[in-house]
């Protein structure tokens, strides 16, 4: 059975949200990313291509689950490439793309394919790419979606050191970048090997993109049925840990006739079902693109606060490796960073990253000076691409009506957010104030820093420099010769924003003005 495409699925409002999506990424994010080394931390900044790239299906499941023969059956296609049989045939992974002519594209050649979303597959190595290929075929619904089929999974040690590249990191690359993972499991065999649980706990960040898909149904009888669906059910409820499971589908997919007949109703449903979300892909990939974009930039945020965090508390000098001894202290002492930084930027306990995963990546990470000193510029781009530039986009695709309340009524008169500004005055001094507070904040003297080396007289000695020279200048500004030299160049008009600061160290400014 080939599932037939919807040409008017991708539209053209589709292609517009994801041309300006792409814009807003890379003139925004993407540079914060390079800037920040977020790619050492979490995965890598985004392509044009992947961006731009058909919704994609990844399936994973242990060897003869079935994995081949349902992109068989939903594309329709009979090629010889496909290697279907009883025992572990697929040692590969083969991305199904379309294309005019049948043909296979080998993996190094594949990832320098402009046209292709997999050149960020080159970091895992030419192990890994001599076991990736690309087969090309002219299906229809491959002009929508492209599928992905991985290798069987084996359980036993012998299978991981014999690959020759990390399968579970290829799987959590290609999950992040998938639009629906589907999880196949055989009827007949509900064991789940001790590497199918570790790349099913590695894409639990992409749990909403997961399905089960239990295969070969037709084979068990209706009471049978129920008892092996339910044990699948416990025994996926213990790996996820989350008290909802996946969406399972329960059939056989394939075009032959069933063999038990019992359930032959709840197995073509499913089968409907399964069709029908493949189908819903294309119209549903610019919301999917957004959405990670925006959980990318959020963690972009949480990743800025961090860096900025810990080079704040590296010490000022780094002579006899003080400045490698703080940086160990640090990693060590994580905990205490993400407390601060989470009460400082009022961050969730979600939002923030993984402890042990950044801990480790932070051990390879050589020197901490690289970290930005302040993030508040970026920060605030983020936080415009946040608040303002993806609901301008998703305003055109969003398709939710607005409250009624959001309407102005008539006969009444409206208050503008200007009626409550602040003057100029009063607006100079909140700067000086946010200023002064920022730089008491930075210098660790509001009892943040307390416990950590490195952190003392030298912030006290910074200080007391910084209040040297404010009282320097209010000295000079409070001469008569400085405050004749105010009044012949500077007049009224140019005095009036002053009248604001309400420094009472400065009587003369009072009387100046008024006698303007």
């Amino acid at each position: 059975m080939a599932v037939v495409a919807d040409n008017g699925l991708t539209d053209g409002m589709s292609r517009t949200v994801v041309q300006n999506l792409k814009t807003l990424y890379m003139d925004l994010l993407r540079p914060i990313e390079l800037e920040s080394s977020f790619g050492h931390f979490n995965d890598a900044v985004l392509t044009v291509s992947e961006l731009e790239a058909r919704p994609q299906v990844l399936l994973i499941g242990q060897y003869s689950t079935g994995k081949t023969s349902l992109i068989k059956w939903v594309t329709g296609i009979n090629s010889a490439f496909f290697d279907i049989r009883p025992q572990p045939s697929t040692d590969k992974f083969m991305a199904v793309v379309h294309g005019d002519e049948e043909k296979v594209i080998n993996g190094d050649a594949a990832t320098c394919l402009p046209k292709l979303p997999y050149s960020g597959l080159s970091r895992f190595g030419s192990s890994f790419l001599s076991k990736f290929q690309v087969l090309v075929e002219d299906a229809d619904i491959l002009k929508q979606i492209t599928f992905m089929d991985t290798p069987g999974v084996l359980s036993g040690d012998k299978q991981r050191i014999s690959r020759g590249y990390d399968f579970m990191k290829v799987c959590r690359w290609l999950a992040s970048r998938s639009d629906l993972i589907l999880l196949l499991f055989d009827a007949h065999k509900l064991d789940i090997s001790d590497e199918f649980k570790e790349v099913i706990e590695s894409i639990k960040g992409d749990g909403d993109k997961c399905r089960c898909v239990l295969n070969k149904a037709d084979e068990i009888d209706g009471e049978n049925l129920v008892k092996v669906y339910g044990a699948l059910m416990w025994n996926l409820g213990k790996i996820l840990q989350t008290p909802e499971v996946a969406r399972m589908y329960v059939g056989s997919f394939w075009d032959e006739d069933y063999k038990c007949k019992d359930l032959e109703r709840l197995l073509n449903q499913d089968r409907k079902d399964l069709v029908q979300e493949l189908k819903d892909l294309p119209r549903n990939v610019c919301v999917r693109r957004v959405n990670e974009v925006v959980a990318r930039a959020r963690a972009v945020k949480v990743h800025l606060a961090l860096c900025c965090a810990l080079r704040a508390r590296l010490p000022s000098l780094g002579w006899c490796g003080r400045r490698q001894r703080r940086q160990r202290w640090l990693t060590e002492h994580l905990p205490e960073v993400y407390a601060e930084v989470m009460k400082e930027y009022e961050f969730a306990a979600g939002d923030m990253p993984a402890l042990e995963h950044f801990k480790e990546r932070l051990r390879g990470f050589k020197d901490f000076r690289s970290f930005q000193r302040s993030c508040r510029s970026q920060q605030e781009t983020l936080n415009k691409l946040i608040h303002h530039e993806i609901p301008r986009l998703m305003a055109l695709v969003g398709g939710v009506s607005a409250s009624d309340l959001g309407h102005k009524a008539n006969g009444t008169c409206a208050i503008s957010s200007h009626d409550f500004a602040p003057e100029g005055g009063e607006e100079i001094s909140f700067w000086i104030r946010d200023w002064l507070l920022s730089t008491v904040r930075e210098s660790g003297l509001n009892g943040k820093g307390r416990g950590e080396p490195g952190r003392g007289w030298c912030c006290w000695l910074l200080v007391i420099l910084l209040l040297v020279v404010f009282a320097a200048v209010l000295a000079v500004f409070a001469s008569p010769e400085v405050r004749v030299a105010v009044e012949q160049k500077l007049g009224r008009t140019s005095l009036s924003w002053l009248r604001g600061l309400h420094v009472p160290n400065l009587p003369w400014l009072q009387e100046v003005t008024d006698e303007l």
